[in-house]
């Protein structure tokens, strides 16, 4: 299976090498619908919707989704004074029920306002972007010719660290990314069966009606889940390389072992789509990828269990018997060694140069080779996983915010007291919520 894993990577990085995604013009009359899940995040979402509101694009709207947060998130996208912001917030008890239940709801009211003003849902784009993401100015312009294709359901844009340059660790997670999209993400645009992110994720209203009222899963991986049901349903998921969304990188371990781990359970929930891709009439080469990329997380996990076995043996036997140590290492060639060790650590660095051509080859080369040792988190990650899967645990803690990375206000902000209601989720007769009257414009 490592064999089969390698070489199927290979495979796709050189089949999505050949060319970029063919795209044409950007469609006259599409409209894009930015939606940010919001849940305690006073800290940065004044920087985010300042950022989107220096997009050139009139027809542009940010839905900020605030999921019941007891900071000052609210008051702080409520005093902005740009017809383009709406805050959509949701209240007990409906409130904090995951980010795709966040996400269902403010789609839904999407939905309905579109379908009220006469807009054609083939023709708006649900945007979903991180609440500290920062979306590549000329992001939107970059997508919208993709959904020319009527075809296309979903685009993926790529994802890097904006604090890559502050911390090894969020460096690490930035060759994470990059390596993701230069290596599979450009071959699945070919495929045409690209998967779709937490962040920078795009997708066409029309698209997610398919799905029925809840496009979104309470998965963990509630992303991945939404990119396979759509390639169920008949339409085709893209990926643009040239369209970039920065997010915070973390810089401590335990936290980001405790993400990746949450990520890791919902792939392993997303297993259980495999006998409906199997039944599908996908194409076969789109069953084999979309079969490979569910399996690969249990396969990385096996062969690293394999890998620090070998390690700690090789370290008992040193300590117990150096001389059989010195047996079995004469046998292997230092060549051999460092290609079961570092043998992809080439295919990373060189990927990461494709997407930071500005760092130093020798920078890269060494980073490269610290992104394979920085890889065994998922080992610890994918171990709490399993574990948490047996038991049936599905809960997750939010990832706090880094101080320093430029996301927050200048000065570092002063939290205050819980912010009035000003706007909430119209889930019941009681309750409503600003128009967005800005839609049909």
């Amino acid at each position: 299976m490592s064999v089969l894993t390698v070489s199927y990577s290979l495979f796709l990085f050189a089949y999505g090498s050949r060319r970029e995604v063919d795209v044409r013009d950007r469609p006259p009359r599409m409209r894009f619908v930015v939606m940010i899940p919001c849940l305690d995040e006073e800290l940065v979402i004044g920087r985010s919707i300042e950022r989107l509101l220096s997009i050139d694009d009139d027809q542009l709207i940010v839905l900020v989704i605030d999921d019941g947060s007891t900071d000052r998130t609210a008051e702080i996208v409520n005093a902005s004074t740009d017809p383009r912001v709406r805050l959509f917030q949701r209240v007990a008890p409906n409130c904090r029920q995951g980010k795709g239940e966040a996400l269902n709801a403010a789609y839904r009211y999407v939905r309905d306002q579109a379908l009220m003003t006469g807009l054609d849902p083939h023709e708006v784009v649900l945007v979903v972007l991180d609440a500290d993401g920062r979306l590549d100015p000329e992001g939107i312009n970059k997508v919208a010719p993709c959904f020319s294709s009527p075809e296309v359901g979903a685009v993926q844009i790529k994802v890097r660290i904006h604090n890559a340059p502050d911390a090894t660790t969020a460096r690490m997670q930035d060759y994470e990314f990059a390596t993701f999209t230069e290596v599979f993400q450009r071959a699945r645009a070919r495929l045409g069966s690209s998967g779709l992110g937490g962040n920078g994720q795009f997708n066409r209203l029309s698209a997610l009606m398919d799905l029925g009222d809840s496009p979104w899963s309470d998965c963990l991986t509630e992303d991945l889940e939404l990119g396979i049901n759509l390639l169920l349903h008949g339409h085709r998921n893209t990926f643009q390389p040239s369209a970039w969304v920065s997010q915070q990188g973390l810089t401590k371990m335990r936290p980001l072992i405790r993400q990746r781990s949450r990520w890791f359970q919902g792939h392993l929930q997303c297993l259980r789509l495999l006998p409906s891709i199997m039944r599908s009439n996908l194409h076969p080469v789109a069953k084999f990828d979309l079969c490979f990329h569910l399996l690969n997380s249990i396969v990385m996990l096996m062969f690293q269990s394999l890998s620090i076995w070998f390690v700690l043996t090789v370290l008992s036997w040193t300590i117990a018997s150096p001389e059989a140590l010195s047996v079995f290492l004469s046998g292997l060639t230092p060549a051999f060694l460092y290609f079961v060790a570092f043998g992809l650590a080439p295919l990373a660095t060189f990927a990461y140069l494709r997407t930071e051509p500005g760092i130093s080859i020798p920078r890269a080369m060494l980073d490269g080779h610290l992104y394979i040792l920085y890889t065994y988190i998922w080992w610890f990650a994918g171990v709490r996983a399993v574990y948490r899967q047996l038991r049936g645990s599905r809960s997750w803690a939010k990832t706090s915010r880094i101080l320093g990375t430029g996301d927050e206000a200048v000065p570092y902000f002063d939290p205050r007291p819980p912010a009035p209601v000003f706007y909430v989720v119209p889930d019941s007769p009681t309750e409503s919520i600003a128009p967005l009257e800005r839609i049909a414009s």
